[in-house]
């Protein structure tokens, strides 16, 4: 899979402790270069050079906290976690590993579990999305949603034609690069997630937005002064 951000994202002290360890760093990094077929434990241990048993220890933490997911090769359309009655054993030696990272509408355990968050995503403070919902208008979103979906659209046009680019950054659109557990295609949502925030990050440096900062006493004039030098 096609990587387009850098280092891992932590929704809170847990997952913060659980990525700190550099072999679940690693571990986590061959599975998404595996997408979406993941890996045994014993490719695992190949790719990663961790020793089995490491391998065994970690993955068991990951999946407590739904960094990964069983698959087993059989039914490769099963989604969710396998039966607690199910032999352990069995499952151990026919089963593959993959990265979840669920968020939103594709989580299948609906926002119940504390998923690690996806490349890019971020959770808000209590009640600030929902304090958003009244200062906005959904005809000013429903109007920028279009504006925005023509711009990827057109960002993903263009990539599929650059055959360099499609090469090194264009996301996979074949049916079978979807995820087998959320059915979404996981290196879509990271290209489409960093497309969107690099613009965010145009738009703040943008003489639009530097601008407005100024307009509304948000920006010293000593700043508003350096920054006008540097973007002449």
């Amino acid at each position: 899979m096609k990587n387009y951000f850098e280092g891992f994202y932590c929704r809170d002290d847990l997952h913060l402790q659980v990525i700190n360890k550099d072999s679940n760093r690693k571990i986590l990094t061959a599975l998404r270069d595996a997408y979406p077929i993941g890996l045994s434990v014993e490719e695992l241990s190949e790719v990663t050079k961790l020793p089995i048993k490491t391998v065994y220890a970690q993955k068991a933490e990951l999946y407590r906290e739904y960094y990964i997911n069983h698959v087993e090769e059989e039914k490769k359309s099963q989604r969710g976690r396998p039966s607690k009655r199910q032999d352990p054993f069995i499952f151990r030696k026919r089963a593959r590993l993959v990265i979840e990272e669920l968020f939103g509408i594709h989580d299948m355990y609906e926002g119940n579990k504390p998923v690690p968050l996806p490349p890019g995503h971020s959770i808000f403070s209590e009640g600030f999305a929902d304090t958003l919902t009244k200062l906005t208008l959904r005809e000013e979103k429903n109007e920028l949603f279009v504006t925005l979906l023509d711009y990827v659209r057109k960002v993903l046009s263009r990539a599929y034609n650059n055959e360099e680019i499609k090469e090194k950054w264009a996301p996979s659109n074949e049916g079978s690069y979807c995820c087998t557990q959320c059915g979404l295609n996981h290196e879509a949502r990271d290209f489409f997630r960093a497309t969107l925030m690099n613009l965010i990050d145009e738009f703040e440096q943008s003489k639009y937005f530097i601008d407005f900062l100024k307009n509304q006493n948000m920006l010293t004039q000593q700043s508003y002064e350096k920054i006008e030098s540097t973007t002449k």
